[in-house]
């Protein structure tokens, strides 16, 4: 007899709402459940998902737990000046991406991208967040986002590929990638005159937790765009 595991799924999506309501339904139908390390069930899958207009309104679906207003707030965790400490977490992403620390130094990694985006195609271009001596041991939170890759791909196009080692689907996923996309678009693609044209997501455990099972199964698919059925 075969062990069970959790799936790994390939979704293609138009933009950042429809991938939500796509995992979301995906997750419900399919997903492993598995005790989380906190103690509650949750359904977890393996999964690839490729948007191709990540700007594409709505950004957010409409059944999306976290609303409008507070997703302007979490915006601001992705700007520079943004006083994580100060609000208490335990890290923040923008931070591991512009003060990452390496060899006694910090080093900007969205100010070397930026610079070196110019300079021809490349395979090289790419930040992360995770620092071994800290995150493997402490009891606190770490990062769930890991690297962040970006390659030109002519024509004034690039796409950005994230890898994320664990993503609470239906309570973080959408305003996640909201923040994330408005991020690179400003720090290291504007800068260049690029325009993001295809995103990849890949993540390790995606999952919804068993408290929110009950909406998750009420999240629908929004209406089939004329640009995702040609």
């Amino acid at each position: 007899m075969s062990m069970k595991y959790p799936p790994t799924n390939l979704i293609h999506a138009f933009g950042l709402a429809d991938a939500w309501a796509q995992a979301v339904n995906f997750v419900m139908k399919n997903g492993m459940e598995i005790k989380t390390e906190y103690g509650p069930m949750s359904k977890d899958i393996c999964s690839v998902i490729e948007i191709r207009e990540p700007f594409a309104e709505p950004m957010l679906h409409p059944q999306f737990p976290t609303k409008e207003l507070h997703v302007k707030e979490y915006l601001r965790q992705w700007e520079r000046d943004y006083d994580w400490k100060k609000q208490g977490f335990e890290y923040n992403y923008m931070d591991r991406l512009i003060n990452y620390p390496s060899r006694g130094k910090d080093v900007d990694q969205l100010k070397e991208i930026k610079e070196l985006l110019p300079k021809g195609v490349s395979r090289r271009r790419q930040a992360i967040t995770w620092i071994p001596e800290r995150d493997l041991f402490v009891p606190e939170d770490q990062p769930c986002l890991q690297r962040i890759w970006v390659r030109v791909i002519g024509e004034g196009n690039a796409e950005m590929h994230c890898m994320w080692r664990s993503r609470d689907l239906f309570a973080a996923w959408n305003s996640n990638m909201v923040g994330l996309v408005t991020m690179i678009r400003r720090e290291v693609l504007e800068p260049n005159n690029l325009k993001l044209f295809k995103v990849v997501d890949f993540c390790n455990s995606l999952h919804i937790y068993e408290a929110d099972w009950e909406a998750a199964s009420k999240v629908k698919p929004l209406p089939k765009s004329p640009q995702m059925m040609r």
